[in-house]
C-alpha cells in the first residue's frame, strides 16, 4: 500500500529541494544538492500526514558538516516526527562522527516520562480536580513552584548527578524542598536496589567540571532561579492522569 496522491507529493517534495522516496512504509529523504549527504529515513503510517517542513528539516540536519571534517553519518526519524520551532524537526535522530550539534540536542534534553501512583477513588479525584488543575497551571505555566537552588547544589548537581545534588539539599534545603519529606529522600537516594536515583543513567551526571557549565546555571556563590527546572517543558508535553482498570 502506498499513501494517496504519493506521486503527487514527491513531486511537491521535490520543488522543495528535496530528493525523497517511498517504500515499504518509509520515506527516504536527502537535499538535492546535497548528494553526499546521507539518506534520512522516517517510518511514518501511510494515512500519516507528511510535513514538507519536517521533511526538510530532517534532511538539513543530515546534510551537516564542520570545518575540521566532523560529519553526520545517518539520520532517521522517530513516528512523532513533525517540525520543530528551532530548526531541528522533533523526532530526528542522528549519529555523528567528530561534532555535536547543540541544536539536535534542544531544550528537552534528559527529557522523559514519570509515573507517580496515588491511593485516590475516582470520587476523591474528581472533588478536587479543579484545585489540582490549578496547582499544575501554577507550577508548570505560571513560575509559581519554587525551585531556588544555593550554587553550591547546582554545583553538586552538575559534578556528581542527582545523589550530589540531594546530599546537598539534605544540608541545606531551599526552596519547595523545604516542604518535602527529607527524610524520604534520603531514602530513596540511599543506594539499596530500589533507591531511584540509582535507576538515573549514571546517576543524571557525566565526567567533567562543573565549571565548565553555564555561569548562570552555576554561579561560584549565591542562589540560582531556573524557570524551567522541575517543569514539563513546552511543546506536546503534557501531564496526564489515568486510571488503572485491570492489569
Amino acid at each position: 500500500m502506498q499513501p494517496k496522491n504519493l506521486k503527487r507529493l514527491l513531486r511537491a517534495l521535490e520543488q522543495q529541494g528535496l530528493d525523497v522516496t517511498y517504500k515499504n512504509r518509509t520515506y527516504s529523504v536527502r537535499l538535492v544538492n546535497s548528494p553526499d549527504a546521507p539518506v534520512a529515513e522516517v517510518l511514518l503510517p501511510e494515512d500519516f500526514p507528511v510535513e514538507a517542513k519536517a521533511l526538510k528539516q530532517l534532511a538539513n540536519l543530515a546534510s551537516v558538516r564542520h570545518p575540521s571534517g566532523g560529519c553526520v553519518c545517518r539520520a532517521s526519524a522517530t513516528p512523532d516526527f513533525h517540525p520543530g520551532d528551532a530548526g531541528v524537526a522533533i523526532g530526528s535522530v542522528i549519529e555523528t562522527v567528530g561534532q555535536v550539534i547543540p541544536g539536535a540536542v534542544g531544550s528537552d534534553i534528559n527529557c522523559g516520562m514519570r509515573l507517580h501512583v496515588v491511593d485516590l477513588t475516582i470520587e476523591e479525584f474528581l472533588a478536587k480536580r479543579d484545585q489540582f488543575v490549578e496547582r499544575m497551571k501554577g507550577d508548570y505555566f505560571f513560575g509559581t513552584r519554587d525551585v531556588t537552588m544555593t550554587a553550591h547544589a547546582m554545583q553538586a548537581l552538575f559534578q556528581y548527578g542527582v545523589p550530589g545534588w540531594l546530599d546537598a539539599m539534605l544540608d541545606r534545603a531551599t526552596g519547595s524542598v523545604v516542604k518535602s519529606d527529607l527524610q524520604q529522600l534520603a531514602q530513596e537516594s540511599d543506594g539499596s536496589a530500589n533507591a531511584r536515583s540509582e535507576r538515573i543513567f549514571l546517576g543524571g551526571s557525566m565526567d567533567g567540571n562543573w565549571k565548565l557549565a553555564p555561569e548562570e546555571l552555576v554561579p561560584d556563590t549565591g542562589l540560582v532561579r531556573d524557570g524551567g527546572l522541575a517543569t514539563i517543558g513546552g511543546g506536546n508535553h503534557f501531564v496526564e492522569v489515568q486510571r488503572v482498570d485491570k492489569v
